[in-house]
């Protein structure tokens, strides 16, 4: 699945950068020379990604972030998603052109039709009026025929000068060649920056039983989609770990895809583990698909023993209590919805997940809060019992154009819901956190996020 993304990939760099390259050539023509060495300098930075992940899927990444500087890599991505941005705006504008012309096309048959029956009405006269102008006509393109041979025949300096070029038009042109992907490739970059800020925090208010006292202000911090060897350095993740303990949380989340894709990367990622530090000490985990996917490499089995051994307590379609104070809250997580591959365990399917889960907490009054890292999952889960849904998995998108109600704007995820943000359905709340990390180094108007939840009285 990843090397046929990059197939398509590799093959839109090449359609984009032809077009690209054409439209500099004919706009430029007498830099040519220069045209043709800055479009192959482009392609060679951007099309070794694609192309050895086409060929080694994972591993053709893994060499490429072993031998290749990291700064050069991050430019060449963001090059890579400006000029995926600049091949939205073509495919955008052609699209647009098309269904213009369709529907010109409609009005003029439209328009067409409507007046077929008048003409019928004025057959006779018009035969008149048609007879009187081939005769005035037919002198005057005699008189024309004069002309012109005369003209032809005057010298060179009198003849009538060819049209005017309208430089001010052409201008706009030439400067669109360069302008729209010149600013989808700075844009992109610009969201290579913002991919290493310091993550965001999103507040969200849980309300409980106002008789549950104990609970009043505790906070939950949920982390996502750190993805963990995918742009994600020992660096980056002690900026992370900081960003996490400095909203002094009570109860620590991590929503899935801690790791990205080899278990190799358990060990960075339970040194983010260990550095965690929730005033109440409790780290709560639940899987992602990168886990079953850096699995692969070992065993389910080794990696949940690995969280588990660096203090985050790993739960797969079960719940736990939480003790706070003299009261308590109950905590559940949901495996990750899809079918097991070859020698792995086999997977409950989500709604037996959700139901062993939910049939671990007690109906208390205490809130009930279900880990997911799919947000898909709060589909089937809306009309069960519980009071609030942690999920991941979207990144938010990463390109976030904004949100009307429920539905995110995003290219990167152009259909289905629950992408970002806060969900409500008849008093059940989900939360889709925008993830950390990210499948490409770049975040357009969605930052990195963690989420801080407050429980408050009702």
């Amino acid at each position: 699945m990843y090397q046929l993304g990059t197939l398509v990939v590799t093959l839109v760099n090449g359609l984009v950068g032809l077009i690209f390259w054409r439209r500099l050539r004919a706009a430029f023509p007498r830099y040519g020379a220069l045209i043709n060495g800055v479009c192959a300098a482009g392609l060679l930075l951007v099309a070794p990604p694609a192309l050895l992940m086409t060929v080694a899927s994972w591993s053709g990444l893994r060499a490429l972030q072993r031998h290749v500087p990291e700064p050069l890599l991050l430019i060449a991505m963001g090059v890579q998603v400006g000029l995926l941005l600049y091949a939205l705006l073509l495919g955008t504008a052609a699209v647009a052109r098309t269904v213009y012309r369709a529907l010109r096309g409609r009005h003029r048959a439209a328009s067409a039709s409507a007046v077929a029956p008048n003409a019928r009405a004025v057959v006779g006269a018009q035969a008149t009026t048609d007879a009187q102008a081939v005769i005035g006509a037919q002198a005057t393109t005699d008189a024309q025929a004069v002309t012109d041979a005369q003209t032809a025949s005057a010298p060179e300096d009198t003849r009538t000068p060819p049209e005017a070029i309208d430089e001010g038009r052409r201008r706009l042109v030439v400067g669109a060649t360069w302008a729209l992907p010149a600013a989808a490739v700075a844009v992109s970059m610009g969201g290579v920056l913002a991919s290493r800020q310091r993550p965001v925090v999103v507040r969200v208010a849980l309300p409980v039983r106002r008789e549950l006292t104990s609970l009043h202000g505790v906070t939950l911090a949920q982390l996502s989609d750190v993805h963990v060897g995918s742009f994600m350095d020992a660096e980056r993740l002690d900026e992370l770990r900081d960003a996490m303990n400095a909203v002094r949380a009570d109860v620590h989340v991590i929503t899935g895809d801690l790791l990205d894709h080899h278990v190799s990367q358990l060990e960075l990622s339970t040194r983010l583990l260990r550095g965690l530090r929730p005033a109440r000490g409790q780290i709560f985990f639940c899987m992602g698909n990168h886990e079953y996917i850096a699995a692969r490499s070992a065993s389910i089995g080794a990696v949940a023993k690995g969280l588990e051994e660096a203090g985050a307590q790993v739960l797969v379609d079960e719940a736990r209590e939480v003790r706070l104070g003299g009261d308590r809250l109950w905590m559940g997580a949901i495996d990750y919805p899809s079918r097991a591959r070859p020698g792995e365990p086999a997977r409950r399917p989500t709604l037996d997940g959700l139901h062993r889960a939910l049939g671990q907490m007690q109906d208390d009054g205490a809130p009930r809060i279900l880990l997911s890292h799919h947000p898909g999952t709060f589909r089937a889960a809306r009309e069960l019992p519980f009071d609030l849904m942690l999920s991941g998995h979207t990144h938010g998108g990463q390109i976030s154009l904004g949100r009307i109600g429920d539905y995110a704007l995003t290219p990167m995820l152009p259909a289905g819901l629950y992408h970002n943000g806060h969900y409500e359905h008849r008093g059940r709340r989900l939360h889709v956190n925008a993830g950390a990390g990210g499948w490409l180094p770049v975040r357009i108007n969605c930052p990195p996020e963690i989420t801080l939840v407050e429980l408050v009285p009702a």
